[in-house]
This record gives structure tokens, C-alpha cells and sequence, in this order.
């Protein structure tokens, strides 16, 4: 078959959501994946015996009935062996310089916890995570609603973090405790909207669960999914080119030189790298382009992935935060960046027993510009210099002398560990800055100025996390947003309504 409903670019979790959808609906669908296997930032890979994670950590709204829980059982990929929820008493540990503090499941028990900690602010901490709720009960294609007040998620989208933060409260810990979810879209909290960092702090504390199997399963269970319903999932086809005349586009081409037809195409990868792949720029303005290479891209992230000879003082079911600094103007700040400045986010692969060769495995993340490897930047993945892997580890050195700050001993039970780096990112995903998030997701790349769905192009739309929010999550409901505009939304939404009603 060389014709289709819908060709799908990519297959992150977007382009899987999509394409499971609107198989779901009928279409004769088409994955085409440059990788040898699918599922984005939702692979594994194995060293030393043991399974790691790239980008599949946690997700939020999970519960039944909750926002996320709910999609995936629309879809028909649910499967509960496939999820482990983490430990409600503190899923999220967050270490500060002065102070320590843990998010705990569900609104009540979070507020209980900070105001135990924070008895001044009690009002503060109320009325902050009330206005999280308020907030997101607008966002349609979140909760599904046929209630939402498009003015308050309008205005959600324009409103600065900090403007709701410094209204409520001028005490410095508790600002930098309600900016740490900044680490997750690495936004700076001037920069970000109330709006998208209300769904992201919302979906996870609601119902945070980890992957039992890492995120290749799930992703696995996509393919099935679009295959029963009649979909085709192709490995190791690089698209080359987007055949277009004007605003129409009739074909994609893939480096094989094969070309298959479709009335619609979508994008799931990065929107500057889609917009080169189309044949005839004329469809493009110069304007239009001229704003497009100056968009700023989120910045980059660097990997370290360790296996443990034995477990350390840290719960798999938990994830570790660790901040350099209690100064809350100091959050993420563009430019300053450094390997004692940058927030670390630490976790491990091995959610469920069982899941590990040696004692314990972890992922340690933190912010990483690539101006930082740029000498390594022209260099071939698996055959980059000794010096490249040197700046690597010294990096990782750095980021695993702050973590023993925290966790005295920590460093000791490790006895293997492999490093990545944004031009590892560039390498795989295509991104033009190595960026972990893709676009710089800013009050000003958000909102009505958002890239996509539509493009230029009538019949070619854009999906993913530059498209709306960063994460699993924002990646599936831009995925919603998209598949609407060839299905139509409010259906979908209605269904999707009905389904939660039932649980």
C-alpha cells in the first residue's frame, strides 16, 4: 500500500497517540521512524546488563478516572502491568541547600505537608494549589470538559509563574518548593505560564506513577494497538522530503527513496526540522521563516546512567531533586547555567523488583547547554574522540559531588556508569540545539502564538511537545488537539468525557 488517510513523521508519543487514534476512527494510517525501533524519548537502552531510561520517568493523572489513565484506555493501550505507582507518603524528594521537603499524593496531604513545614504561609500554600485546580479545570483537552472557560485558560497562558507566586507569599523557600517543577519544562519561572505549569504540578499530584517495564513497553503497545486497527509502523525509514505544490501537500519521500501518498500528513518531530523537509519553501514566507530560526530552543540535557553494586539510600519508587541554591531569582536562569548551578533530577529505571542484573540502577539529569560540547558538535556518534568522553565525565563528576552532598555514600555503591550529552540528543532526535523539550516553551512561544497544529501547509499539521507542553503528558494531549482538527475535536472530547464518567 503507497496511499493513506494520514502519513505520521516520528514516533514519540505524539505521533503514537495520534496515529492510535485516528486509526481508532477508521483511517488507514502510517508511522515512518528514522530509529531502529519506536517510542521517542520513550526508549531504553541496556548497558552493563541492565534497562535505562531516556526520557520515560514518571507520569502524572494516572489514576482511574484521572485526565491520562483515561486517554490511554480510550486508545486501548492501557495496561496496568505496564505502570507502578509511587510511594504516596513522598513520590517527589526535594533537597535544598537550607532544607528539605516532599510531595506527597493528592492535594490534601501536599498542602498538610508544606503547611507543617511552611506554618506562616498556610494560607499561601492554600490558596496556591487552589488556584492550580481552578485553573486546569479550563484546560478542555486536559480534563475533557464541556464547562471549560477558554478566558481562563486564555489568561492562565499570559499569566507569569512568578506573578501568582510573589502575590502569595515573599518567603524564598517556599517560592523555590513551588518553582521546582520548573526542572520538568526547564522554563525559568519568569518565562513560564501559570497555565502549563498548573497542568504538570496538577498531573502529578493527583496520580504519580512510574513505568514497570520502562517506557519501550508502553510504546510497544502503541504499535500493537495501531496495528490491530489496521495501521502500518515502519523502523528505519528517514524521511527525506515533504512533497508539496503550494499549500498542498501530496507525498512524503524517505531516504530510501521510497514515496508513499497521503491527504494528510503529520509531523511529530521538531517544527524547524519539518519545515526544512518541505519541497517547495514558497509555501513559506520569509517572515514566517525569519521568526521560525529565531524561536529559542529549551535547553539541552545531560545523562548520567548508573548501576549500583549495591542499593543506596534511596527508594526506587521516589525521585530525588537536588538544587544548589535556595534563591528563588536564581531558578534555571538563562545563561548561568553550570555544573554546580543546574537543578538535578535523579531516578531509577528499576521501579519494580526484579528489573535490574546488578543491586540498583539510576538516572541522573540536569541542564546542560550544548555550547558546553560544541568542539564535539561535527564529531560521528560511537566515534567521538577521547576527549569528548572526558568532558563527559568531568561533568559527571561534578553532578555526582553535589548529589553526595545529599546522599553521604552515594557515589561509593556505583560501579558502572555511561554519560550522554545534548549532541547525544542531536543525534537521535534531530532537534536543532540537542534540546531535550524542544522549543523553549515561554509565555510567548505558548498560548494562541503556539507552533501548530496547523502550518503553512492546509494538509500538513504539526504535533509533539514543541506544539504545546513538554512530557509524556503535554505530548499526548497536543496529540488530542491535532487528530481533532482531521476528526474533530468535540467528539472526541465528549467520548473521552463519558469514559471517566464511567469508571
Amino acid at each position: 500500500m503507497s496511499r493513506y488517510d494520514v502519513i505520521l513523521i516520528g514516533s514519540g508519543m505524539s505521533s503514537l497517540t495520534c496515529a492510535a487514534l485516528l486509526s481508532k476512527k477508521g483511517k488507514s494510517v502510517l508511522v515512518l521512524e528514522q530509529h531502529t525501533k519506536v517510542g521517542g524519548y520513550m526508549h531504553c537502552f541496556s548497558r552493563f546488563g541492565d534497562r535505562f531510561d531516556t526520557g520515560a520517568h514518571y507520569v502524572g493523572a494516572m489514576d482511574p478516572g484521572q485526565p491520562f489513565h483515561a486517554l490511554l484506555s480510550y486508545l486501548d493501550v492501557y495496561d496496568s502491568e505496564l505502570f507502578v505507582p509511587l510511594n504516596p507518603e513522598g513520590f517527589d524528594v526535594l533537597h535544598f541547600p537550607e532544607f528539605e521537603t516532599r510531595f506527597p499524593k493528592g492535594y490534601d496531604a501536599v498542602i498538610a505537608r508544606l503547611s507543617d513545614q511552611f506554618p506562616d504561609e498556610a494560607v499561601a500554600i492554600q490558596k496556591y494549589f487552589s488556584k492550580i485546580r481552578e485553573v486546569v479545570a479550563h484546560f478542555p483537552t486536559y480534563e475533557f470538559s464541556d464547562l471549560a472557560d477558554m478566558n481562563v485558560m486564555a489568561a492562565a497562558l499570559e499569566t507569569p509563574l512568578t506573578s501568582v507566586v510573589e502575590s502569595l507569599t515573599s518567603n524564598r523557600s517556599l517560592q523555590c518548593v513551588f518553582y521546582s517543577y520548573c526542572t520538568l519544562h526547564a522554563v525559568e519561572p519568569k518565562d513560564v505560564s501559570f497555565g502549563m505549569h498548573a497542568v504538570v504540578t496538577d498531573s502529578l499530584i493527583r496520580g504519580p506513577y512510574g513505568f514497570a517495564k520502562g517506557g519501550d513497553a508502553l510504546a510497544r503497545k502503541f504499535v500493537q494497538v495501531i496495528q490491530r486497527n489496521g495501521g502500518q509502523v515502519l523502523t528505519k525509514k528517514r524521511v527525506a522530503s515533504i512533497e508539496n505544490v503550494g499549500r498542498l501537500a501530496h507525498a512524503v519521500v524517505t531516504a530510501d527513496g521510497e514515496r508513499y501518498e497521503s491527504d494528510w500528513v503529520i509531523s511529530g518531530i521538531h517544527p524547524k526540522r519539518t519545515v526544512e523537509l518541505v519541497s517547495d519553501q514558497s509555501a513559506f514566507s520569509p517572515a514566517f521563516r525569519d521568526r521560525l530560526a529565531k524561536l529559542k530552543e529549551s535547553v539541552g540535557l545531560f545523562g548520567l546512567y548508573a548501576s549500583c553494586h549495591q542499593q543506596p539510600d534511596i527508594d526506587p519508587l521516589r525521585n530525588y531533586y537536588y538544587f544548589s541554591s535556595s534563591d528563588p531569582s536564581a531558578f534555571l536562569k538563562s545563561g548561568e547555567l553550570n555544573a554546580s548551578t543546574s537543578p538535578i533530577f535523579l531516578a531509577s529505571a528499576a521501579r519494580s523488583p526484579g528489573q535490574t542484573r546488578n543491586a540498583f540502577t539510576v538516572n541522573l539529569y540536569a541542564a546542560s547547554p550544548i555550547v558546553w560540547f560544541d568542539a564535539w558538535r561535527e564529531t560521528r556518534w560511537g566515534k567521538r574522540p577521547e576527549a569528548y568522553e572526558a568532558a563527559k565525565n568531568d561533568y559527571g563528576d561534578q553532578l555526582l559531588n553535589i548529589v553526595e552532598k545529599y546522599q553521604p555514600g552515594f557515589r561509593s555503591t556505583i560501579s558502572k556508569s555511561v554519560a550522554s550529552s545534548p549532541i547525544t540528543n542531536l543525534h537521535y532526535n534531530g532537534s536543532p540545539e540537542g534540546s531535550a523539550y524542544g522549543l523553549y516553551h515561554s509565555i510567548e512561544n505558548g498560548g494562541a502564538r503556539s507552533f501548530g497544529p496547523r502550518s503553512h501547509i492546509a494538509n500538513l499539521l504539526l504535533t509533539g511537545q514543541s506544539c504545546l507542553f513538554p512530557g509524556l503528558l503535554g505530548a499526548a494531549v497536543s496529540a488530542l488537539r491535532t487528530s481533532g482538527h482531521i476528526l474533530g475535536i468535540k467528539p472526541i472530547l465528549k467520548e473521552l468525557r463519558e469514559l471517566r464518567q464511567s469508571v
